[in-house]
């Protein structure tokens, strides 16, 4: 009271009459200890606290955290948890009830839930069950629909289709791995080891001239410009033609060269595209190059696969693992030849055509009855790679077409599609009329390596167009019919630049290559593309190292 005065001896508060209060009726209220930190901020450590919080640790307080009730009697009672942890993501943290045993003890996993997608069905869909059922409304019933041979045929699909999720679902631990193309004898000794990025380096050579002409050629058919996928061709079988792929020191032709001294390295066409097109590979291949009194033979093995053509050799997804199945790499390298070979032989008038060159076929006395040789002519061209260093090489051509009344030469391939939706590849039969360019850029990313020593040897033949052609299977499940669906014609240079390959570059890799055998002694070395790094390992092998593999007939046999 504003009127109080003091306190009477008796315990009375001197006030107004009004406002007499007894003081020692009145409860007494104490603030208790209040403990000073003169030194920093907070409590001391030196404060008392209840035995029950020296265990817990301290939880900092997030300013940016919104304060909910203390205690909300509102809540309602049906869904208790519903709007509990709706302001403060960290306010679970200080739910915390003591008790001196362990016998709550429990371990807690917080790995978060995966979510699940549930799908939303748009408005205007109806139930599956009545889709199913308006779909088969009219039809017969399954007892109707071919009886029991047609219901089987649907589970035997139904089986298919689940297998074949399995075989990609479940791979197997080896199917990253590649197979070397030759075994390697621990004996065998490393002279050399090359990095293949480290062969991408420039020479510049003058333009190679011809020595030798042979064999004879015929004339391409104009009708195979007229196809297309809407009007496709059927693509013929050549049993009865004969393909001569003879290693360089078996050719008669390229031993006169040699012994007449007209150069010092010798070697193939194919050989010689493996090698320069190095970097770009991805399978095992190898080579084997002999030096003897100041000349180099590049040559092939008795049983090497060199001649086969490759299938998606630059595809990063996995491939079919099973041996007897059509798609494996193997099967499908010997359909991507066998087509070739047809293709070739298709797109050319016939005997009536031919032209004939300088000097007959010199491989007619490995011709096996009732066959006949293909008409392939052989050019033996050679080129300076510096100094007293002349390579040379043997090409082929596989025809000519006549344009503003001048004879031009041409290398001929196809490429083929086996199944779109298993390679990675874009559908030949719907995109290729439209989208020809898109097919291509497809087939340049997965076949790089092929297309690649397909350009390197239109290159270093001299000849004036690449006849590419697309051919694809009449039937996906069977590698034995097949259609041409389109033929293109590029020139070799604008092939090139097409796919960022240069001439100088392949030069450059292969004088890299001829350089570490030149600083080997005389002798027979291996040059081996290592199957799972990219590098190329010379190896110093003996003389008879393959003698065992078998003879060399100089052919492939197309069956």
């Amino acid at each position: 009271c504003p009127k109080a005065v003091g306190v009477s001896p008796r315990g009375w508060i001197q006030t107004c009459p009004s406002h007499r209060v007894n003081s020692k009726t009145m409860k007494k209220f104490s603030l208790g200890g209040i403990s000073d930190h003169p030194m920093g901020w907070g409590p001391p450590t030196a404060a008392i606290e209840p035995k029950e919080l020296k265990s817990l640790q301290f939880m900092p307080f997030n300013k940016a955290d919104k304060l909910g009730r203390i205690s909300d009697w509102n809540q309602p009672q049906n869904n208790p948890r519903r709007h509990q942890q709706q302001f403060s993501s960290g306010a679970n943290v200080f739910n915390y009830k003591h008790q001196d045993d362990e016998s709550s003890f429990a371990l807690v996993d917080n790995t978060p839930k995966p979510k699940v997608r549930k799908g939303r069905r748009k408005y205007f869909q109806q139930p599956r069950s009545r889709r199913l059922n308006t779909r088969n409304r009219g039809r017969p019933s399954t007892s109707q629909r071919g009886g029991r041979v047609g219901q089987a045929r649907r589970q035997s699909k139904r089986r298919q289709r689940f297998n074949y999720g399995r075989r990609r679902t479940h791979r197997t631990q080896d199917e990253g791995k590649k197979e070397p193309s030759v075994e390697v004898d621990p004996n065998w000794k490393i002279v050399s080891t090359i990095d293949l990025q480290s062969l991408k380096v420039g020479l510049t050579v003058d333009k190679g001239e011809t020595l030798v002409r042979c064999g004879k050629i015929q004339e391409w058919d104009v009708a195979c410009e007229r196809v297309n996928p809407r009007a496709p061709m059927d693509l013929r079988t050549f049993n009865d033609v004969q393909v001569f792929t003879t290693t360089t020191s078996e050719d008669p032709v390229i031993g006169e060269l040699a012994d007449s001294n007209k150069a010092n390295i010798f070697i193939t066409d194919t050989i010689a595209a493996v090698l320069m097109c190095a970097p770009y590979s991805s399978h095992s291949f190898d080579v084997i190059a002999t030096k003897k009194d100041g000349k180099i033979f590049f040559d092939k093995r008795m049983n090497s696969r060199m001649d086969y053509l490759t299938v998606n050799e630059n595809w990063n997804e996995s491939k079919e693992t099973e041996r007897d199945s059509m798609n494996h790499t193997i099967r499908l390298s010997e359909e991507a030849t066998y087509i070739n070979h047809n293709f070739i032989n298709q797109v050319i008038k016939g005997p009536g055509t031919a032209m004939d060159m300088e000097r007959k076929n010199p491989f007619l006395d490995a011709l096996q009855p009732p066959n006949k040789p293909a008409p392939i002519a052989f050019f033996y061209r050679r080129w300076n790679l510096g100094g007293d260093r002349d390579v040379v090489i043997r090409c082929e051509i596989n025809g000519y077409e006549t344009r503003k009344g001048q004879k031009q030469y041409f290398i001929s391939r196809a490429i083929n599609e086996w199944n779109s939706k298993l390679s990675g590849n874009i559908d030949y039969k719907l995109k290729l009329e439209s989208q020809s360019g898109a097919v291509l850029a497809a087939e340049m990313k997965n076949n790089l390596n092929k297309l690649a020593k397909w350009t390197t040897k239109a290159l270093i033949s001299d000849a004036d167009h690449l006849k590419l052609g697309y051919v694809t299977r009449a039937n996906p499940r069977s590698n034995l019919n097949h259609h041409i669906l389109l033929t293109q014609r590029y020139k070799p240079k604008d092939f090139a630049n097409l796919m960022g390959i240069k001439g100088i570059v392949l030069w450059g890799t292969l004088n890299r290559i001829l350089s570490q055998i030149e600083n080997q002694p005389d002798g027979t070395y291996l040059i081996f593309r290592d199957p799972m790094e990219p590098t190329l390992n010379i190896y110093s092998i003996p003389p008879n190292a393959f003698d065992n593999e078998g003879e060399d007939l100089g052919t492939i046999d197309e069956e």
